[in-house]
């Protein structure tokens, strides 16, 4: 691998990374190399995809084998939000069928080997972290090597940032994130009871001490967690279980749920839940995407769905820019700006919506208008489809 030149090189092996890395290789036909520090081989916290996630996935080739995996099909979901009484959303209109709850470890891995598959040059267990500018454009990534082997590196026109929250390529670049909103949460996966069990919707439950998420997951287990911020959940940590479960006591529709499941022995992890963006998204070689560009309130449940949904758009903006297209990389950003402006609109019209606790710490902070941000997006974006 000592020096292979790539025209693309993705950075982060998640969803926004493995997705754009498949639609770079079938729609634009370009070498691509996917580094992942990680082996997917530890668990993380369930998530959920929408019905229409079937095509996204078809569109990127991997709906067959995404299939084969058994995840959790989706009803919809629930929430107490508001008031007292539980309001429905769920997928029996959907023209896609249900939503799937995911075990999150089995999807990535399942992304990655298919972008394998589809000739993306895959490397797990590579954590590349360092780098430096080539003469004329492009970027040399320094490989981690074992022992005293001699350095080993490989050299891309362009780089994906796709390393999360990190940000890690951006923000060498003089990127810097720009957050809106500090929140976290305190989450768990447990085991149902033998005979118990729990139905297909996710769940969502405001509380005094801010919001309850609970779901099925693959492997009859259900994942719970409560976010919060500094304030609200002073005093918890993923240490102390039973406290957590304390605080369930205000959450009566939660607690039932956790009824039917296994307790003993719990353990918590701790998880950001930070709403932030990036001041700058692009360089003239390279472009961050997924977590790494913006997070989404997790509370809009969109993070997964969102990376499938926009493989394609950015891979188009990358293969144009990679043509000689000032323009592509620019129109982007206006594109993901705007979306992330009307995802801010929408997150305060719901948190809003919750006046039962108006003076409690956590709702009292989401009431308080945010910093201007850094940046402004076309009220209108253009189209970065191919025949834009």
């Amino acid at each position: 691998m000592d020096g292979i030149r790539y025209d693309v090189a993705v950075l982060g092996g998640g969803p926004a990374g493995t997705a754009l890395a498949l639609a770079l290789r079938r729609s634009a036909g370009l070498s691509v190399a996917l580094f992942e520090r990680s082996t997917y081989a530890h668990a993380h916290l369930g998530e959920t995809l929408p019905p229409d996630s079937r095509r996204l996935l078809s569109q990127l080739g991997v709906w067959e084998a995404f299939a084969r995996q058994g995840h959790v099909r989706s009803m919809g979901s629930c929430s107490r939000w508001g008031n007292s009484s539980l309001g429905y959303n769920d997928h029996l209109r959907s023209p896609w069928g249900t939503g799937w709850h995911l075990d999150r470890a089995r999807f990535d891995r399942m992304l990655a080997d298919e972008a394998a598959r589809h000739g993306v040059d895959v490397r797990t267990g590579t954590a590349v972290t360092v780098w430096k500018p080539l003469e004329g454009g492009g970027h040399r990534l320094r490989l981690p090597v074992e022992g005293d082997a001699s350095g080993a590196f490989v050299d891309a026109r362009f780089v994906v940032d796709a390393t999360g929250r990190s940000a890690a390529f951006a923000t060498s670049q003089g990127a810097q994130r720009h957050t809106v909103d500090r929140t976290f949460g305190l989450c768990g996966t447990f085991a149902l009871q033998p005979g118990r069990t729990v139905d297909a919707l996710a769940l969502v439950e405001a509380s005094v001490d801010g919001w309850w998420y609970s779901a099925r997951m693959p492997g009859d287990r259900v994942v719970f967690g409560l976010m919060g911020d500094r304030d609200s959940l002073q005093g918890l940590t993923a240490k102390d279980p039973q406290a957590w479960r304390t605080r369930m006591e205000r959450a009566p529709e939660t607690r039932r749920r956790l009824e039917a499941c296994d307790f003993t022995g719990a353990s918590l992890r701790a998880v950001p839940g930070n709403v932030a963006c990036l001041d700058r998204l692009h360089g003239e070689d390279w472009l961050a995407v997924g977590d790494a560009a913006c997070t989404f309130d997790p509370l809009s449940l969109q993070g997964t769905s969102q990376a499938l949904r926009s493989a394609q758009q950015t891979a188009d903006a990358v293969s144009r820019s990679l043509r000689g297209d000032s323009t592509a990389l620019r129109l982007h950003e206006v594109r993901v700006r705007h979306q992330f402006q009307e995802h801010l609109r929408i997150r305060e019209g719901y948190y809003r919506l919750e006046r039962r606790w108006a003076g409690a710490p956590f709702w009292r902070n989401r009431q308080q208008s945010p910093a201007p941000l850094p940046f402004s997006a076309a009220p209108n974006p253009p189209s970065l489809g191919k025949n834009a």
